[in-house]
């Protein structure tokens, strides 16, 4: 059974934090169990003190607020949820098996979503989180994500101050052969897409308004005397509002040729312009916006931490804290979206849907009591209990308009199919 397994592999992984601290009333492993499943928010938010609380009803014993503080700020338990964080990164995962036609018809093995979101802190840590501007807020964090759609899993992550900026924090492009990622225009950088098709990689991006892109050819939507054509943003197009327009660029920087891609338009007819679309893809153009909107999901995620796994204000300025609290939300999020998964193939078996993101968060929110259970005793009478729960609130994963209201991801994956 996929979903024991996986249960069993997350077993593992916590019972290989070190446990035996004789100078703790809750060995650290013990500690970070509850942490990554601490869910619960008093009427003042997310708070150390209702923390302190959980823990000192989970173990029946007490804390001092002193002693808590200090025991969370330790170092020790930052690097100790900072490794088991990264060596589940990638590990853990589930990938879909509906997904296949959509990955074969784009030439990849893996379609990755990377943005950034920032996260309230107080005053006090602002010398070490400046925020962008301090009249929204006094202090930031922001957490670099880039996230696997098709396995669910977290492939990649980066911790930076708020004002730093997103084309500082990207995945090491080595690792991107085979891989398609779509970002925004903030990580928007001629010299990074190059290097992206220098190691094999595949990009999709909306393009900068500021982009220089000399038209090499048109592949379809515009007659052939726009070839030579250097100003995409500067002249006004034929009536084919209702077409695709398709070019291969040659991206120039500093007058100089940097890379050659294909650049895609799609009228908007809310802004009443198109909107372009650069990738180095040689899926049917039809299959570009679809696929750009998947980006859409990653926000999704950022929302499901924020709302469901309290990532949102903290409540504490030191450095180490906030590490430890952004880390167990990590945790929950790599857990959340592959037994969402499983559990989606298990019991929608047949059926076209695909488990949303904040709801696959809201159903590890419901069990959360049950996994503290599961990974504090270890008893095989608590794994049942945990699977027989999350069987029971399957079908609390799909939006129940799925079939009129479909998912981004499926969405793409079906029009790939009719592409095929």
């Amino acid at each position: 059974m996929r979903l024991k397994n996986i249960l069993k592999d997350l077993q593992a992984r916590f019972a290989a934090v070190p446990n035996n601290d004789p100078r703790a009333k809750v060995g650290t492993g013990s500690l970070i169990v509850v942490l990554v499943f601490f869910f619960r928010r008093d009427r003042h938010g997310r708070t150390l003190e209702s923390l302190r609380k959980l823990v000192q009803e989970q173990f029946k014993t007490n804390f001092s607020r002193g002693g808590f503080w200090e025991r969370l700020a330790a170092k020790k338990l930052r690097d100790t949820l900072e490794t088991l964080t990264c060596s589940m990164v990638q590990t853990i995962s589930h990938r879909l098996s509906i997904s296949a036609g959509l990955l074969k018809i784009l030439g990849v093995n893996s379609i990755l979503l990377l943005d950034s979101s920032s996260s309230t802190l107080p005053k006090a840590a602002r010398a070490l989180f400046p925020a962008p501007r301090n009249n929204v807020a006094p202090a930031s964090v922001k957490l670099h994500l880039c996230f696997d759609i098709i396995k669910g899993a977290v492939d990649w992550f980066n911790i930076t101050e708020a004002t730093s900026h997103d084309r500082n924090s990207f995945p090491d492009v080595k690792t991107l052969k085979r891989k398609l990622i779509i970002f925004d225009l903030g990580y928007w950088d001629y010299c990074l897409l190059a290097q992206i098709i220098a190691a094999g990689g595949f990009f999709l991006s909306r393009v900068k308004s500021s982009a220089c892109i000399e038209v090499i050819k048109v592949v379809e939507g515009l007659p052939k005397n726009f070839e030579g054509w250097s100003d995409l943003f500067g002249r006004r197009f034929p009536d084919r509002h209702s077409k695709i327009i398709e070019i291969i660029g040659s991206f120039s920087q500093n007058y100089k040729p940097v890379f050659e891609a294909r650049v895609i338009g799609f009228w908007n007819p809310i802004c009443k312009q198109y909107h372009w679309y650069v990738t180095n893809l040689s899926a049917p153009a039809k299959l570009i916006y679809p696929l750009y909107r998947l980006r859409w999901q990653i926000e999704l995620i950022f929302k499901s931490l924020k709302a469901t796994f309290r990532l949102a204000d903290f409540s504490t300025a030191n450095t180490n804290i906030i590490h430890v609290l952004l880390f167990a939300a990590l945790i929950a999020t790599i857990v959340a979206h592959p037994i969402a998964f499983i559990l989606a193939e298990e019991h929608k078996a047949g059926l076209v849907a695909t488990p949303t993101f904040q709801r696959a968060a809201m159903v590890i929110f419901s069990c959360a009591k049950l996994f503290i259970n599961f990974l504090l005793s270890k008893r095989e009478s608590d794994l049942i209990l945990l699977i027989q729960e999350l069987s029971r609130q399957a079908s609390e994963l799909f939006d129940p308009n799925y079939r009129k209201r479909k998912s981004s991801l499926m969405q793409a994956i079906q029009l790939a199919e009719r592409l095929v």
